[in-house]
């Protein structure tokens, strides 16, 4: 296996150059530079990644902990997040909580155990001690928050408007010609989706429409139930002409069943998600929905992590995405 003795020796540089070189040195020319990279591609050279990150007391690895890779708005995230890091010399460790609180706390231990150099996280909906989270703190770990956060007195945060945003939806529903409004709610257990709720309430408040529980329903996933649910609601309840879906997946899915239903989008009934995710323009109808800005999202808190990563004291900051209303056919 070739060192970097090799590549002194086919170069005619000093060991100390060709060190420079691998460890991103400014003092190192951009001629010197080249010419060491294409010696070590010749020799097929391997950097040592653990010893230079003994040497610098860097691991230059970031761990990433996200609810689920497989939801479309965290693979957005995900994707801004490796690329800005990538660009920056970090490799990435994802991790997936699978909203477990457990789960959750044995990623984090393991990013302690292989000493990350920061952390970028969504919390899974369960989670409530956040003690390894503070014990990373303390060890001046930067971590950084993005979508779902905890509440703690110190945290840097990349968040969406999401109250904004549900009442953007809801008034367009309403400015749409829309009066019997159903609100197809995320689980309560997760601060956004409540946030959601609070903004379809206020914009038929607002608009004075009237707010009836029973037009707030969370939904099983089990389509024969659900089915039955729906059917159940529009029997009762013929009037109802809109609906507005907490994400985009479950408008769909709610789309799908109203099919079956033989109930016509939009001719009918008027529906928007939210999220924005690539399959919305894909539909028969197209989804309309609020873009949740997710790679602008993942790009900004890989930017919060890598500013605190350069400065010797960490500076907790926050920043609130606003939403966007993205009309299509389905309204």
């Amino acid at each position: 296996m070739a060192s970097i003795k090799d590549i002194s020796k086919l170069t005619g540089l000093s060991l100390a150059t060709v060190s420079r070189v691998f460890n991103n040195s400014p003092l190192v020319s951009e001629k010197t530079r080249q010419k060491v990279l294409k010696a070590a591609e010749k020799l097929d050279y391997q950097p040592n990644m653990m010893a230079a990150a003994l040497r610098s007391g860097k691991s230059k690895i970031v761990g990433v902990i996200v609810p689920e890779i497989n939801n479309h708005f965290f693979s957005g995230i995900i994707n801004s997040i490796e690329k800005k890091l990538s660009d920056a010399n970090y490799n990435i460790i994802i991790s997936q909580s699978h909203e477990s609180e457990e789960l959750e706390n044995k990623a984090l231990l393991s990013f302690l155990k292989l000493s990350v150099d920061g952390v970028l996280i969504s919390i899974s909906k369960e989670t409530t001690d956040f003690s390894f989270l503070k014990k990373l703190m303390h060890q001046k770990t930067p971590v950084v928050f993005f979508d779902r956060t905890p509440k703690l007195e110190v945290a840097s945060s990349v968040v969406l408007d999401d109250y904004k945003g549900a009442f953007m939806a809801t008034q367009h529903l309403i400015d749409n010609g829309c009066n019997e409004i159903v609100h197809i709610a995320g689980d309560p257990k997760v601060s956004i989706f409540n946030r959601r709720r609070d903004g379809y309430v206020d914009a038929l408040k607002e608009n004075n429409h009237r707010v009836s529980e029973n037009f707030i329903l969370t939904l099983t996933h089990d389509q024969e139930t659900d089915t039955t649910v729906l059917k159940l609601l529009f029997q009762n309840n013929p009037k109802i002409d809109g609906i507005f879906a907490h994400g985009d997946e479950i408008c769909l899915y709610v789309m799908n069943i109203l099919t079956t239903l033989g109930i016509q989008v939009p001719k009918q009934v008027k529906i928007i998600g939210f999220g924005n995710v690539d399959f919305t323009e894909h539909t028969y109808p197209r989804i309309s929905t609020i873009d949740q800005k997710s790679n602008e999202m993942g790009l900004l808190a890989a930017e919060m992590l890598l500013k605190n990563l350069n400065n010797e004291e960490i500076i907790h900051s926050q920043q609130v995405l606003s939403p966007e209303l993205i009309i299509r056919e389905s309204t």
